[in-house]
């Protein structure tokens, strides 16, 4: 609406947006959408600029230190072999659109971010095994049984799309119909009630629906099975949150978690593939907890002239020259980590069991150095990226200094703080973030800090000082 009168009245000043929910920004992304966000505790805070990107970072570590148990020094008992079933809805409320998660519906969204999950799941868990249960029209199916092939659940995932696109809605009923949590919990507590004891149950229930179409009660029939199998069940709710859901998530020590956006969604996913503390397991006449001992045999990869038949995923013989021989009955099976087809010993290799026993040791958090560098004119000039800069061929020894006696620069990366906000021409007076070690008090950049903690599970400095 303008006030100007005449033909002409509608149009917009040429000089932008008068306000500003109409501006859409460079990338289709409104400023009012950006500036105003969510801090660590739930308060609607305006942020602008570059302070926003660090006070992101600080409250995502803020976030994470809470449940993280290293912090607290505390050593927990960790199941190494997690079973888990993801729970994902195909109802009607998944095949709708958000505007917080475009730009497709919640359903297409949730694939992608699973496509990731599984990734980094077997990544952290070599040795653990994941399903996935598809709910709608108010029954459960199992999609997958529980494996640990990697392969079948990214395709299994990759399938979702042209089932769903196959089903077409009626004049009477929508597609995909109602979810059913209950039917849910039953399929998937039925398939972990027959796994080993040694191992963590779990249920990641993916949810967008604001009501569940259930044949029964869930708080008298299902949640004591669930109890009594030791089954661990974490809701996320895509829309709003069920007071059911949340109900069996505390019952059963799970988390539950609410979708802020497309980013807290693939962060609360990504929480999911640390193996959660165990249940206290049984004791005998008080003589502590009670261990029990998995057998596992280390293959032998042999490579053969002419293919033969192999043991695949889910008994499935293929053609192949390259197989694993279990050590037991000499059989050959196709992957690693798998079960032996014949004999049914598990077959891993020590690189499996060092990504799953880095749980047990999780390095503690960093605690926060911050400083603020005086950005000039010569400086930005002078910082180029590491990979431009090139070495000269003898160094003089005297202008040698370790990164223990500087603290300018990461010790893991060797690159000055604040190199990447200088290089894209941050503003003066920028804050730098640094983090310590709180053992060998070393310093570490952003980007270091989330990769120790995330990916490599080591600290460097500890580990040049072990040695």
């Amino acid at each position: 609406i303008s006030s100007s009168g005449g033909g002409s009245g509608g149009a917009k000043p040429s000089g932008g947006p008068a306000h500003a929910w109409e501006d859409t920004g460079a990338e289709g992304t409104n400023s009012w959408e950006t500036s105003v966000q969510e801090d660590a505790d739930g308060r609607i805070v305006i942020t602008n600029g570059a302070g926003s990107i660090v006070q992101a970072i600080r409250n995502r570590r803020r976030r994470l230190e809470q449940n993280d148990y290293a912090l607290k020094n505390k050593r927990l008992v960790r199941d190494m072999i997690r079973y888990v079933y993801v729970v994902l809805d195909a109802s009607r409320w998944m095949r709708t659109k958000d505007p917080v998660l475009p730009p497709g519906t919640r359903l297409e969204m949730i694939i992608g971010l699973l496509h990731e999950f599984v990734q980094a799941y077997f990544d952290e868990n070599p040795l653990s095994h994941l399903g996935f249960i598809l709910v709608k029209d108010g029954e459960a199916e199992i999609l997958t049984p529980l494996s640990s092939n990697l392969k079948s659940q990214k395709m299994a995932l990759q399938s979702i799309g042209p089932m769903i696109a196959a089903e077409g809605g009626s004049s009477t009923r929508a597609a995909g119909g109602e979810f059913s949590l209950q039917n849910g919990l039953e399929v998937a507590g039925r398939s972990l009630g027959h796994q080993p004891r040694h191992g963590s149950r779990e249920i990641v229930v993916v949810t967008a629906a604001l009501s569940t179409c259930d044949p029964g009660s869930i708080l008298s029939e299902t949640l004591p099975r669930l109890q009594q199998a030791s089954i661990r069940v974490s809701c996320f709710a895509l829309a709003a949150e069920l007071h059911i859901c949340r109900k069996v998530a505390e019952e059963t020590k799970g988390s539950m978690g609410v979708c802020l956006d497309k980013a807290h969604c693939r962060e609360w996913l990504r929480q999911q593939t640390v193996p959660p503390p165990s249940f206290r397991k049984d004791t005998t006449q008080g003589h502590g907890p009670v261990c029990d001992m998995i057998a596992m045999g280390f293959p032998t990869r042999i490579v053969s002239e002419v293919p033969a038949l192999i043991h695949g995923d889910r008994n499935k013989t293929v053609m192949g020259r390259t197989a694993f021989n279990c050590p037991r009955c000499q059989s050959k099976n196709a992957e690693l980590p798998a079960d032996c087809a014949v004999c049914g010993l598990k077959l891993v290799l020590s690189p499996h069991l060092a990504r799953s026993f880095h749980h047990l040791f999780p390095v503690m958090p960093f605690s926060e150095v911050a400083v603020v560098r005086e950005a000039t004119t010569t400086e930005v000039k002078s910082i180029t990226s590491s990979s431009v800069l090139k070495a000269p061929e003898k160094v003089n020894s005297d202008i040698l200094v370790s990164s223990d006696s500087d603290d300018s620069c990461c010790m893991a990366c060797l690159r000055p703080f604040g190199t990447t906000l200088e290089i894209q021409g941050a503003v003066h007076n920028a804050v730098v973030l640094r983090f310590t070690c709180p053992d060998c008090e070393s310093l570490f950049c952003v980007d270091c800090d989330v990769f120790l903690h995330e990916s490599l599970h080591n600290c460097p400095g500890c580990l040049a000082k072990a040695t």
